[in-house]
């Protein structure tokens, strides 16, 4: 799921390609009210602008059905049913973490939470930085795909690796110590 979450994000909220209604939704318009700054949390009067529209979980089972059908068809694994409920309760703690992190009000129980402070800064660097912390709910993606920061805006790599620094031509080499002198 936080692969398909953050493909969806990345290429349906992001570029305007796929659908432009739904890239002007968020990218237009629910990144410039809630920015990476103070703005970051609710205006009184923009509230409808951080939950997704009435139909987007019709569709997002829509788009999943085929997937799960196959995998039933090619398995034999009763995986429809089970696999549209996962999609029903991601979608819904996806909306439910998404509501809360910009509506500081409904998150005073979550906050509480270690786990869901740390999904809120890595949401406000997504609000920062468009294109990084794609992912809400569970950023595995974000972490596999290169696109995770952390809360300072930096970014982090599989295996805690960040970008090496260029080689510098003709800079000067260490020296080798021999091991006789580094003993007492």
């Amino acid at each position: 799921m936080s692969f398909f979450e953050w493909a969806f994000h990345r290429h349906m909220f992001h570029t305007p390609r796929f659908s432009k209604y739904m890239f002007k939704a968020h990218t237009l318009t629910h990144h410039q009210i809630y920015k990476g700054d103070d703005s970051y949390h609710t205006h009184d009067d923009h509230p409808d602008k951080v939950p997704m529209d009435w139909w987007a979980l019709p569709a997002l089972l829509a788009v999943h059905l085929p997937f799960f059908a196959l995998i039933q068809w090619a398995t034999g694994i009763p995986s429809i049913w089970g696999g549209l409920a996962a999609v029903a309760v991601y979608y819904g703690v996806y909306e439910s973490i998404h509501w809360a992190m910009h509506v500081p009000k409904a998150a005073t129980i979550l906050n509480r939470f270690a786990a869901y402070r740390f999904l809120d800064a890595h949401h406000r660097m997504h609000h920062k930085y468009m294109l990084s912390n794609l992912n809400v709910v569970f950023p595995l993606a974000d972490l596999v795909l290169g696109t995770l920061r952390d809360a300072e805006g930096k970014r982090i790599r599989l295996g805690g690796k960040t970008p090496k620094a260029p080689k510098v031509l003709n800079a000067p080499q260490a020296t080798p110590v021999p091991v006789s002198l580094m003993i007492d």
